[in-house]
């Protein structure tokens, strides 16, 4: 039976959703702060301690058995790291892998229950930003340890996976699975390599269409962006934000990015092309439009490699065929 403790230093924390309710943005994006640990081998392993992303000292006694995950992006880490198995909950919105939906729920991303968490009995919560800090601070009044991820960049999501690995007695697995991830993303790079900076095509990314909202600088969707090939020409927007249609029009990307919504492939497409204005871009009118799929490009984790490549292959379909 793993021992329960954790230890609170708290920092300051900018509280924010995610990119999958752009809205909900305006309350900022945090930095993950720099992690530590110190780590016993398996046989020998006592405790682990690791600093979050809140700025709180998160100390698990043991290897944790009974894990929750409050977050879908924690979720698909847990289960890329080959630990699905030791997965006891996760939220309404954890819907990838297809094992995860066999799983109790503990209530929305940004809903969840406290009362469901702990009729878990977990040994170890894994969240997010998203998840509301009362119900954080719940979790670890009942001496439950909470380590709270917050991955903002490319560089993030490796350290964030690693961190869970050493978390979870995982180390080796979150070391394998971030090997694997770069070799794609080399990859694409490699076949890229030779397209000087200015042959690139210039792409915008449509989070929200009324009122706009994109992804600039200081986030994984940006450096995806650019990991594909592609110049982001909301690079001079920081974090994700508001971007004015006129600044749009004057600056006219070759190509348009937009997602998924409720499983329906048209539905953004047709909301660009009824929007006045942004139907007057030279990708609307050419339907230069790539529709991803929204959960590897929303969610920081071991997807976001789908994203990238899914992107080369949509701007150098002559390199990398025609995309799936």
């Amino acid at each position: 039976m793993v021992k329960r403790r954790s230890t609170a230093v708290p920092l300051m924390l900018a509280f924010a959703s995610m990119a999958l309710c752009p809205t909900a943005l305006l309350s900022g994006c945090g930095r993950q702060p720099s992690q530590t640990a110190r780590v016993q081998p398996p046989d020998e392993r006592v405790a682990v301690m690791l600093t979050d992303a809140q700025g709180v000292v998160v100390t698990v006694e043991g290897r944790p058995e009974r894990i929750v995950s409050a977050a879908p992006t924690v979720t698909e880490i847990l289960f890329a790291l080959g630990v699905g198995e030791r997965v006891v909950a996760v939220t309404d919105h954890c819907n990838y892998p297809p094992e995860a939906s066999a799983l109790d729920r503990i209530g929305g991303w940004w809903t969840p229950s406290t009362e469901r968490v702990l009729a878990a009995q977990p040994d170890l919560v894994i969240s997010s930003r998203g998840n509301p800090p009362d119900f954080i601070n719940a979790v670890r009044s009942a001496d439950i340890p909470v380590f709270t991820t917050d991955p903002q960049t490319l560089d993030d999501i490796f350290a964030a996976i690693r961190h869970i690995g050493v978390l979870i007695g995982e180390s080796e697995a979150g070391e394998e699975l971030v090997t694997q991830m770069k070799a794609r993303l080399e990859a694409v790079a490699a076949q890229i390599e030779d397209v000087p900076a200015q042959a690139r095509p210039t792409v915008f990314m449509v989070l929200q269409v009324v009122p706009l909202w994109t992804a600039g600088a200081g986030t994984f969707q940006d450096d995806a962006m650019r990991a594909a090939g592609g110049r982001n020409i909301a690079a001079d927007v920081e974090g994700f934000g508001a971007h004015g249609i006129e600044s749009l029009l004057a600056k006219d990307p070759d190509l348009l990015l937009l997602s998924t919504m409720d499983d329906d492939p048209e539905r953004m497409k047709r909301e660009v092309r009824a929007t006045s204005g942004l139907r007057h871009l030279s990708a609307v009118k050419s339907g230069r439009m790539i529709v991803l799929e929204a959960d590897p490009i929303m969610r920081p984790g071991p997807r976001t490699v789908e994203a990238v490549e899914a992107m080369a292959a949509a701007f150098y379909p002559e390199r990398f065929g025609t995309p799936h």
